[in-house]
């Protein structure tokens, strides 16, 4: 017996239908955002989906063995804690405690970067969690294996190990479907496929995106000195952050960079002032001045909660963040770049794509009277139109604030910052391509 799977996929819109076949194997398939990417996922997986798409899914033969790693790593841990939550899959198999105990400890081995398996798996970095569920769905040797955008958090290294580490766990009766937001994701399988807003086809060719934003910004003012700094989570046996010192000065834009789990969000966390340093001090500045601060998650829905995106709006004018003039401004340029304000306002941040509600928040903070901007992986989901529309609002931002970056994608990141750290050889350079203009 194989385990080929088929489906019919119908665009209704464009009168376009066909029936696809596919062999066990590994295969990239990349879209924009928009394009229904996470639909398509839910909707082959015969599950109930929240979001929009112009097309559907028909006669699926799929093998029952099936596992899906979602985009957003948080929504499928279940556990309270890491030990729980990796052996949940084979809870659910066996009783015996023995066998389960020798699994748990082979799948432990694959996860070095876990100290102490009794914390919290929400205390892991974006791409931990994506490890984590990427252990967990290969643990039961699915038959099917669905990604939907869920290696975007890993720095390009981690990518590269991880990919390599499933396409070996997987049988040769599996099929594995990696749905991906960068297109240069399509080197990695020689079944590359493409879905866009009318279409969902093979392509037997295409050339790697090497595009660079090359945007110029002039000399900023801001100031940031970390002496001695150290930080540990409390249910955590080693410092996540150790005895770190830099100084930049005369800065517009500040890059982050480093591997999964070396501290870029909690650095960042702690130079907003939202994390508090355990050793060592933080001296931040503007044109000399302590600036105001506003950070955008990496999980955005964190910053909304259960509120929707107006009443996060309403928040921020009632603590004189935004006013009557900013508010008419900020929506006129949400709808400018094609977020129409009266159909997501009132939306729950879960129904609402990522990519769309990252762009939403940053062009709502930017049009806040907050002086510095640090943006946690802004541009995840993200395909290559939507990073090009991003780079273009973020020169527009940079004329009058300034920005801390945090990114897995260098290339981003070398394209807007004139200052990088680098967490993994603890330096800082100065990049001086984006100030040729200076």
């Amino acid at each position: 017996m194989t385990d080929n799977i088929s489906f019919s996929i119908k665009f209704d819109k464009f009168q376009n239908s066909k029936t696809i076949q596919l062999k066990p194997g590994f295969y990239v398939v990349y879209g924009e955002s928009g394009s229904g990417k996470s639909h398509f996922v839910q909707d082959l997986a015969n599950l109930e989906s929240n979001h929009f798409s112009n097309f559907t899914i028909t006669n699926r033969i799929i093998p029952k063995s099936l596992q899906i790693i979602f985009q957003n790593p948080e929504t499928q841990i279940l556990s309270n804690t890491l030990e729980s939550e990796l052996s949940f899959a084979f809870e659910c198999q066996t009783s015996d405690s023995e066998v389960l105990q020798k699994k748990l400890n082979q799948l432990k081995l694959n996860l070095p970067f876990i100290d102490n398996w009794n914390r919290h798996p929400s205390s892991l970095s974006g791409g931990e969690m994506e490890i984590l569920n990427i252990v967990t769905a290969l643990s039961v040797n699915p038959r099917l294996l669905l990604i939907d955008d869920a290696l975007s958090y890993l720095y390009k290294d981690s990518k590269e190990f991880w990919i390599s580490w499933i396409k070996k766990e997987v049988s040769n009766n599996s099929v594995v479907i990696w749905f991906t937001s960068d297109y240069n994701d399509l080197k990695f399988s020689n079944s590359s496929w493409i879905l866009s807003l009318s279409e969902f086809k093979e392509i037997s060719s295409y050339k790697i995106n090497n595009y660079l934003y090359n945007y110029n910004h002039a000399k900023g003012s801001l100031d940031l000195k970390l002496d001695n700094i150290s930080f540990q989570f409390d249910d955590s046996n080693k410092p996540l952050i150790n005895d770190l010192s830099f100084y930049i000065s005369n800065a517009r834009s500040l890059g982050l960079v480093g591997k999964n789990g070396k501290g870029k969000t909690t650095l960042a966390q702690l130079i907003a002032g939202i994390s508090k340093i355990k050793n060592g001090s933080i001296d931040l500045s503007i044109n000399k001045l302590l600036p105001t601060v506003a950070m955008l998650n990496q999980f955005p829905e964190r910053m909304l909660g259960s509120d929707t995106l107006n009443n996060f709006f309403n928040q921020l004018i009632q603590h004189e963040k935004l006013n009557s003039h900013l508010e008419k401004k900020c929506i006129n340029r949400l709808n400018t770049y094609q977020i129409n304000w009266d159909i997501v306002k009132n939306q729950l941040s879960i129904n609402i794509p990522w990519p769309t509600l990252r762009l939403a928040l940053i062009i709502i903070l930017s049009h806040c009277n907050y002086d510095l901007l640090i943006l946690d992986e802004p541009t995840f989901g993200m395909g290559f139109e939507q990073k090009k529309q991003l780079s273009k609002y973020l020169k527009e931002i940079m004329s009058q604030k300034h920005l801390i970056l945090i990114s897995h994608d260098i290339s981003f990141i070398d394209s807007h910052c004139d200052h990088v750290y680098d967490l993994d050889k603890k330096t800082i350079y100065q990049n001086e391509k984006v100030l040729v203009n200076a």
